[in-house]
């Protein structure tokens, strides 16, 4: 949809946040009209837009961002996925169960949802996500160890250090490194090492997981009798850079089979299965914007869009 022959761009926003108590509902409406509104306006018209939110409709920042986007784009097709859903079709692109239940993990927290095909019968979500998983680590590390690491490398411990099963990419993990922290606080010039031990990260990560288990449970009984049987022999379906191994160990914690949609690159903020859902979710569905609305550009307009590009790539001074 995009691209310098398209009639018109594609904007997909991810609601990566779940606002609590005190917390601000628009931080999605803010962006898109402060930080989206020029940029869009150098590329082709935005005639799509889709949100993508755990709880779809139900999460607090959807309506302000439908607002923002019908202030700004009013010609522009809207639509408001759920994050489960698009996982779910981004990750079975051959063949999606009758029913299951999806665990999308991404950085600052876990969905749950049962569905029935691609309806949503039953949602929870769990705070902490990826970055939880690492404070966690980080956390244990100045408790016990008495050593300040920071979040990315308590994720790679998380990761790679087998508290669930090996890594697929490192084999040999090494010791974690961080500042030494004493009776004043971390000192920075006095590095420190410390090697974690499977069940020691176990240990850690284990809690934050059981709580995932407890939701499913919770779901499943929730949910209709046939339906929650349904889903439960489709399993859990892991979607998100879950750590090695968590499918074994949410199987065991629920008694239900799982598998996990490997992301292409475990880390933070690699939603790829998401994208791949929403682009075959337009696929089967084609936007349709209402192209007449749209401005045609003349001749002045790309005559000044070029001059700015130009200006841009060769600001004054540049040798």
């Amino acid at each position: 949809m995009t691209g310098r022959s398209a009639r018109f761009s594609q904007l997909v926003v991810e609601l990566a946040w779940n606002p609590g108590a005190g917390e601000a509902d628009s931080y999605a409406a803010d962006m898109l009209t402060d930080g989206m509104a020029t940029t869009m306006q150098l590329s082709a018209p935005v005639g799509s837009v889709v949100l993508v939110a755990p709880g779809a409709g139900g999460h607090p920042g959807v309506q302000p961002a439908v607002d923002a986007v019908r202030a700004m784009w009013p010609a522009a097709a809207l639509r408001v996925v759920d994050e489960t859903v698009a996982a779910l079709v981004g990750a079975c692109p051959e063949r999606e169960p009758a029913a299951c239940v999806v665990v999308h993990l991404d950085a600052v927290r876990t969905s749950v949802a049962v569905l029935a095909g691609r309806e949503v019968v039953a949602r929870g979500t769990v705070v902490g996500g990826a970055r939880g998983l690492a404070d966690a680590v980080a956390g244990h590390l100045r408790a016990e160890h008495r050593l300040d690491v920071g979040q990315e490398q308590c994720w790679a411990a998380a990761v790679h250090d087998g508290a669930f099963g090996p890594s697929p990419t490192v084999r040999n993990p090494g010791p974690v490194y961080g500042s030494v922290i004493t009776a004043d606080g971390a000192r920075p010039g006095e590095p420190g090492k410390v090697s974690l031990s499977a069940a020691e990260l176990r240990a850690v990560l284990a809690p934050a997981h059981r709580t995932v288990a407890d939701l499913v449970g919770q779901l499943l009984r929730d949910t209709a009798p046939e339906t929650a049987q349904a889903a439960a022999n489709g399993g859990l379906l892991l979607t998100g850079p879950h750590p090695p191994g968590v499918d074994h160990h949410l199987s065991e914690l629920t008694g239900l089979p799982a598998r996990h949609a490997v992301e292409p690159k475990l880390g933070f903020d690699q939603p790829r299965v998401l994208r791949d859902g929403v682009t075959r979710l337009l696929a089967e569905t084609p936007p349709a914007p209402d192209l007449a609305q749209f401005p045609a550009r003349t001749l002045p307009d790309i005559t000044w869009l070029t001059e700015l590009m130009e200006r841009r790539a060769n600001p004054p001074g540049r040798p």
